[in-house]
């Protein structure tokens, strides 16, 4: 499947949820936020939603600066 992640398409395998994402990623999920599709994802349903073929999907962190 293919989803758009951060406004680049990303081929992923079937079955895929928002934990094995992050995983294929490396990043650290304490420091991070998640939305698909313009809904906020809370970190407890990590490992409850799966993406589909198409999902937009943004994965941003804090950046620290002034």
């Amino acid at each position: 499947m293919k989803i758009i992640l951060n406004g680049k398409s990303k081929k992923l395998n079937s079955d895929q949820n928002v934990i094995d994402l992050i995983g294929l990623l490396k990043i650290d999920s304490k420091f991070i936020a998640v939305a698909i599709n313009g809904e906020f994802i809370s970190k407890r349903n990590y490992t409850k939603i799966f993406l589909h073929d198409g999902d937009v999907v943004e994965v941003v962190s804090p950046h620290p600066g002034g």
